[in-house]
């Protein structure tokens, strides 16, 4: 058997397993456990939602589920009470796992989740009741670890028989996970992170940058903190094992040495292991340090825009969702070289590391942090962008569902390409290959004056052929790209719709109530794209994107290089313009492509480099170029099209297990290409 038939069967297996799972007869089932209903409004509300709306059939168990609760999450979910309580109680342990093993036996889940300690371990006890399920413990944080001689233990073994009863651990970070191994608690094969790590992401829509000065002033203003005061902030439980200690000293010895300054400490006091009494004493017979109390989730933002450095001193922590929250508000982080924190943040660009239990250092560098206003600067810019890229919520969701599909078998990582085509017998002939879609192109308005002096398509297809291709087309889903906005779009659109198309793409746009009028006629009966490609568009794309119904979006290299009189379309990929459009999309949990992929080996940007800038950016489709078009009879594929499309599909297998190493080095090599061509184009 040839490597081509080989892969060409791998993904035909891969397709149908998503048909399987995905189809309306057979959903996934998950039922997904915590302890408290709390906990789970906290760090899995939003997943259970997105999964919802994915297609899974969800489940929820968990205690203390009051009607705002059972309100909200009824609407996706089916809501099971729980009979546990947190801490050890032996009554609500064995009256649990009497209610898990009912449900367990009865419902045969696809997907067991457990989160929170004593809920992972009712499900380990539950598991001889699932054995059929994928069981999923999601590990955020290790409880033992503060524990000393027996309890320390004790606790241990419960850590590690859950670990040993799932099939699946999630840590909250890499070197989370690696602690975990080193343990003893779980092999190396069974445990992973989501993405760079974290549990949910965070909700932009709460931590607003845009409001941030009028926070700033409002938290100022109540607690009487003058404008150029410099304010220190923390922000969590206030216990030692959050660094208190070493934070008052340090803050205490700072006093001494500067007068307008504050330390704003939010958050309950814990006192299951509290600060040292003293410091404590000082701390609240000082006028510079404001105790704030609880406060509410959505005042958190708050204080964190009033303040002008975070500082973040703990001794252990699972990923630190409050840091995340912090660089989302561009608030430059201090914090310990401890797992979690030392993942959150990249040292010195993103914010500065300092070794725990050492309050001198941490000292050294709250002075001069605060005595730097370019450094604070550079790490709340550099800060916000990471959490842009890694950790808002539509990308952890997005993240989170990609992980549970892999786990179903149902993941296909690979690109999804698409081939240009009106021709039924060349659609037919791209989709037994494996193409992903088949593109009609009735984009005709403008086109011509456009794109006419370059050696690009310009279609002469007509309406008619969205039924001719529908007809043929079974497995590949069926876009159609239409005009831009003209009077007659909704007639256009409507006949495009009727006729069978699975997604429509509206092409050229320029402003935000063209997006939304196209929106609007489309109405949620098809999925759409947005074809990015005028600098008009570009520049109100966070406008646009804030529309609701749109599916995904693609950039449109030829189109736009024109627009910005560039000179080689894939000067976008190397100005950065591209990388800033796929970073706004992520951040959306839209899908995403751009441009169009050649043979391998061949384009003027060979093909090989181009599928390295698609992975490392996070992209989902392209296009197939006109190389595998026959040069004899541009209507039809290239005669050896599976070889050569298959050949495609191994590179990009190759490339899925890069480093990022090995994708900065293509990187730059496609930097310095692009800058050969223009250079040759220019002379």
């Amino acid at each position: 058997m040839s490597i081509f038939a080989f892969t060409y069967i791998i993904i035909t297996f891969k397709q149908g397993k998503v048909a399987e799972f995905m189809s309306q007869n057979k959903p996934v089932k998950i039922c997904m456990i915590t302890t408290i209903a709390k906990s789970f409004e906290w760090f899995v509300s939003d997943s259970a939602k997105n999964l919802a709306d994915k297609g899974f059939e969800v489940t929820i168990l968990c205690s203390d589920m009051d009607e705002a609760f059972l309100e909200k999450h009824q609407k996706f979910a089916r809501c099971v009470h729980l009979p546990a309580k947190r801490g050890i109680d032996i009554s609500s342990l064995v009256k649990s796992v009497r209610v898990m093993r009912k449900l367990f036996r009865k419902e045969k889940f696809d997907i067991v989740l457990y989160s929170t300690p004593n809920a992972a371990f009712y499900c380990a006890l539950s598991a001889g009741t699932m054995k059929k399920s994928i069981r999923i413990y999601n590990q955020w944080g290790l409880r033992y670890i503060g524990f000393t001689g027996l309890k320390r233990f004790i606790f241990k073994m419960v850590e590690k028989y859950t670990c040993v009863r799932s099939t699946h651990v999630i840590s909250t970070s890499p070197k989370n996970m690696q602690f975990n191994i080193d343990e003893g608690l779980c092999p190396k094969e069974k445990i992973s992170v989501i993405g760079k790590g974290g549990t949910i992401g965070v909700d932009f829509s709460v931590y607003d940058i845009n409001k941030k000065d009028d926070f700033r002033r409002q938290i100022r203003e109540e607690y009487g903190i003058g404008e150029n005061t410099f304010v220190f902030g923390f922000f969590g439980r206030l216990n030692a094992d959050k660094g208190l200690n070493e934070l008052i000293s340090a803050y205490r010895a700072l006093t001494y040495r500067y007068n307008d300054t504050k330390l704003l400490l939010v958050g309950m006091e814990d006192n299951t292991n509290p600060p040292d009494e003293e410091l404590v004493n000082w701390a609240k017979q000082s006028d510079d340090v404001i105790f704030t109390g609880v406060v509410p989730p959505s005042r958190v933002a708050q204080f964190m825009s009033a303040s002008d450095l975070m500082v973040h001193p703990t001794y252990r922590e699972g990923f630190s969702m409050v840091i995340q929250e912090a660089m989302a508000m561009a608030l430059p982080v201090l914090t310990t070289d401890v797992p979690g924190p030392s993942e959150v943040i990249v040292n010195n660009e993103t914010g500065i590391l300092v070794p725990d239990h050492d309050d001198k250092a941490l000292l050294q560098e709250m002075e001069a942090l605060m005595n730097d206003p370019k450094r604070r600067e550079k790490y709340s810019k550099n800060g916000r962008r990471r959490v842009e890229l890694f950790f808002a919520r539509p990308v952890m969701l997005q993240n989170i569902y990609t992980h549970y599909c892999r786990l179903l078998g149902i993941e296909d990582k690979h690109l999804k390409l698409m081939y240009l085509t009106a021709n039924p017998q060349a659609a037919i002939e791209a989709e037994n290959a494996g193409v992903d879609r088949i593109f009609l192109d009735l984009e005709i308005l403008g086109k011509e004056e456009r794109q006419g002096h370059l050696d690009t398509v310009v279609s002469h297809s007509s309406l008619d052929d969205v039924k001719k291709l529908r007809a043929v087309v079974h497995k590949a889903k069926l876009l159609v790209r239409c005009n831009p906005v003209h009077p007659g779009l909704k007639k256009e659109i409507d006949r495009i719709i009727k006729d069978g198309a699975d997604i429509i793409m509206l092409p050229y746009f320029k402003t935000v109530e063209e997006v939304r009028t196209f929106l609007e006629i489309v109405n949620g009966r098809v999925n759409t794209v947005l074809l990015f490609e005028t600098k008009e568009a570009v520049e109100v794309v966070d406008e646009i994107l804030e529309l609701p119904g749109i599916d995904e979006v693609y950039i449109g290299l030829n189109d736009l290089h024109l627009s910005y009189g560039n000179k080689f379309m894939f000067e976008l990929l190397t100005n950065g313009t591209v990388e800033m459009l796929c970073n706004k999309f992520r951040a959306k949990g839209l899908s995403y492509g751009f441009g169009g992929i050649a043979k391998i080996g061949e384009g003027m940007l060979k093909s090989d480099y181009v599928i390295g800038e698609h992975k490392r950016l996070g992209s989902t489709c392209a296009i197939l170029s006109r190389t595998f078009r026959n040069e004899v009879d541009a209507s039809r594929p290239i005669d050896d099209f599976r070889d050569e499309f298959m050949l495609l599909r191994k590179r990009e297998e190759e490339i899925s297990g890069w480093s990022e190493e090995q994708f900065e080095e293509n990187r730059q090599i496609v930097c310095e290409a692009v800058d050969t061509i223009v250079h040759k184009i220019m002379r």
